[in-house]
Formats: C-alpha cells, sequence, structure tokens
C-alpha cells in the first residue's frame, strides 16, 4: 500500500511541475520564439522541448485532461478541417509522406492542448504569461528599431528586414503586428484612457510596423480596430480611427509617393492566376501540400503560393476545405462575440482578425509548422480555445 500511495503522489506532484512551470514556460517560450531563435529550424525546436514534450507528458500523466480539452466545438471543428486537408494528400502531388504530413495538425493539436491546460488552471495566469511575451516583443521591437535607424540605413537598407528567423519585413511585420495588436485591444479595453505601459508598447511596435514598410500587417489592425470599435469603448475607438487618418494625411502631404509607389505588388494578377489554376479543381484541390507556380508578365520571379491563406486552402483543399476552414472561424468568432463583454475574449478575436486580415493579402501556410504563420492563425485559435475550455470548467463567461 505504501509503495501505491508513494507512486502516485509522485505521479501527482510530476503532473503539478509540468502543469504550474513547465507547460506555462512553454506558452511564453513560444511566444517568444521568433526573437531568440537564429532560424526557422531553432523555432521547432524551441516548440517541440518546451511545449510539445511537456504537453505529451503532462496527457501520459493525467489522461483525465484530455476529455475537456477534445469535448470542444472549435477543437471538433479544428480536427474536421485538418482531418479533411491530410486526406487530400490522397491526390496530392507533394514529395512529402502522408505520416509526415500528419504531423503538422497534430504540432497544432499540442499548442491547443497547452494553452487549453493553462486556462483551465488560471486564466489570469494565461493573461499574464501573453502580456510578458507582449513586453518583450516591445523591448525586441525597440531594439530592432534603434538598430535599423542608427546603423542599417545609414548603410542604405531601405527597410527593417528584422534577424534570426524574422530574415525579412514580411516574417517581422507579422509578429509585430500580432502584438501590436494586443496592446491595441489592451489600450482600448482599459480602465483608463492612459495607460502608460500600453500606449508606449503600441507605439514602439506600430513604428517599427511602419519601419518595416509592409501594408500587410496595416490591412489586419484595421481588421482588428473594428472588431474593437464595435463590441468595446466607442470614443477611444473613434480617437484611434481619427488619429489614424491624421497620421495617413502627414504621411501623404510629406512623402506623397510612400503610399502607392510600390502599387498593388501585383496582388490582382496573382489572385487571378491562382483562381485559374483553382478553377482545374474547384470541389476537393490539389491537395494538401501540392506544389503552386504563378508566373506572372513583367515580375521577374517565380511565385510559390497565391499570397492569400484563403486562396490557399482553396488550392489545396477545393470549396469543401474552404467551408471547413471558414467554419473555424465561425465556430472561433461566435463564442467571441457571445462573450465579447470579456476583455480576454475581445482580445483574443481581435488578434485572430488580425490574423485572418493579413492572410488576405500574404501567405498560404495555414497548416505549417512552427513559424510566423502561427502567430496570424493557430496562437490566436489557442487562446480562444483556452478561454472556451476554461469557461466550460467554471460554468460560465462572468468566471473567466
Amino acid at each position: 500500500m505504501g509503495t501505491g500511495v508513494s507512486t502516485l503522489t509522485t505521479r501527482h506532484r510530476l503532473s503539478e511541475f509540468f502543469q504550474d512551470y513547465l507547460i506555462p514556460l512553454g506558452w511564453v517560450v513560444i511566444l517568444i520564439s521568433m526573437f531568440i531563435a537564429g532560424d526557422r529550424g531553432r523555432v521547432h525546436q524551441l516548440f517541440y522541448i518546451f511545449l510539445a514534450l511537456p504537453t505529451v507528458i503532462l496527457l501520459t500523466l493525467r489522461p483525465r485532461l484530455l476529455k475537456p480539452l477534445v469535448c470542444n466545438p472549435l477543437f471538433a471543428a479544428i480536427a474536421l478541417f485538418c482531418a479533411y486537408t491530410i486526406l487530400t494528400v490522397a491526390w496530392s502531388s507533394t514529395d512529402d509522406t502522408a505520416l509526415s504530413l500528419a504531423r503538422r495538425p497534430l504540432y497544432v493539436a499540442l499548442l491547443l492542448f497547452a494553452a487549453g491546460i493553462i486556462g483551465m488552471r488560471s486564466v489570469q495566469r494565461l493573461t499574464d504569461l501573453t502580456r510578458l511575451a507582449a513586453i518583450i516583443a516591445a523591448l525586441t521591437a525597440a531594439i530592432s528599431l534603434v538598430y535599423f535607424l542608427t546603423v542599417r540605413m545609414p548603410q542604405g537598407s531601405p527597410r527593417l528586414d528584422g534577424y534570426g528567423a524574422l530574415y525579412n519585413p514580411l516574417l517581422s511585420a507579422h509578429v509585430f503586428g500580432a502584438f501590436a495588436t494586443f496592446w491595441l485591444a489592451t489600450w482600448l479595453q482599459g480602465r483608463k484612457l492612459n495607460n502608460p505601459m500600453a500606449l508606449v508598447c503600441l507605439a514602439i511596435l506600430l513604428a517599427t510596423l511602419l519601419a518595416t514598410g509592409s501594408r500587410t500587417p496595416l490591412v489586419g489592425l484595421a481588421f482588428a480596430l473594428c472588431w474593437l470599435v464595435i463590441v468595446g469603448d466607442r470614443r477611444r475607438g473613434l480617437i484611434v480611427v481619427g488619429a489614424i487618418a491624421l497620421a495617413l494625411v502627414l504621411v501623404v502631404a510629406c512623402y506623397p509617393a510612400s503610399l502607392a509607389q510600390r502599387g498593388v505588388s501585383y496582388r490582382p494578377q496573382i489572385w487571378l492566376e491562382a483562381l485559374r489554376q483553382i478553377s482545374q479543381h474547384p470541389w476537393f484541390g490539389h491537395g494538401f501540400d501540392s506544389g503552386m507556380t504563378v508566373l506572372i508578365p513583367g515580375l521577374d520571379q517565380i511565385l510559390a503560393d497565391p499570397h492569400n491563406i484563403e486562396l490557399g486552402v482553396l488550392y489545396t483543399g477545393g470549396i469543401v476545405g474552404l467551408v471547413l476552414w471558414l467554419a473555424v472561424y465561425a465556430v472561433a468568432m461566435r463564442f467571441c462575440w457571445q462573450n465579447r463583454h470579456v476583455p480576454m475574449v475581445s482580445l483574443a478575436a481581435a488578434w485572430l482578425l488580425f490574423g485572418f486580415g493579413s492572410g488576405l493579402t500574404e501567405g498560404m501556410a495555414f497548416m505549417s509548422r512552427p513559424k510566423e504563420h502561427w502567430f496570424l492563425i493557430w496562437i490566436p485559435m489557442a487562446l480562444i480555445f483556452a478561454l472556451w475550455v476554461a469557461q466550460r470548467k467554471r460554468g460560465n463567461a462572468h468566471s473567466l
């Protein structure tokens, strides 16, 4: 009897250690991974070591935790989409095996489970950990911006291109834009209009976004701002809209060519060519991980994606896949709308909409290993999932 009790006590203590320390640490690590990793491969390793493995071990020690995680409408919608996506490998031209590609939905599931485990333990802790990562993101942006202005720009670099895993302006814009959305939502939902930390962090991140020269995150921020104006303080929202309008007027007045000098970057031509290729297999698509080649007259380089995540889903999974994809967003946003009075839910929805808006003009990697696209799709989705799981455990939204 003594040995049995001792074993149970050890398992309990070990599972508590994973739940209280290792998985929360892993959540912060994956949120800041793009800043601390030297390349994308390191980002994957950080995810495997600090989040995926601890989550698997904890669920092995405490399998009862699985039930509230998998018995959730959002997880069911994501699982259905993932299952269909893996099914399309059967008619895909990919060089990877189905087993290799099947790991990608598993990584997404482990991210969801990790967030859900933290949320079930303490929503406040999930909020605090995410805020900590957002502070680190602002500090990283400040350092990157100073380095760009003092070193790179004098050397002739026209755009802030980032470093390490953030090796070009667009990747930097995706990640910094996601955290700019966090601080925008934090400021708009705060009790006081004068929130120094939120305002300073937001200002730094917005300045960094402008330095990247990327317009993609501006589309995403417009989506997020529309949501926050609808569900939040209209007065503050109108202040932000007015400030943005004034900033645009000043930019156009001082630098009239800045907004139009790159035109629309061939987006209409790229999308039309993508739609032409999609029309070859409209219902079920070309299959997951099928290669795509886009040739545009007047453009020297060959493109490998449609520069639109939704078109990427349509190309891969056809109309069926796109319907399932949009259903995931519909399920997530229905929960957010019903609980829009909860600040963290509203923030997570703003982040998700930022990613959706940004994805309308860039990208295709909707089901990838951990990288910048996770900041547009799966990390905000995991936040919403965690808040939903926590609400169900506690029985009502007010407990969030």
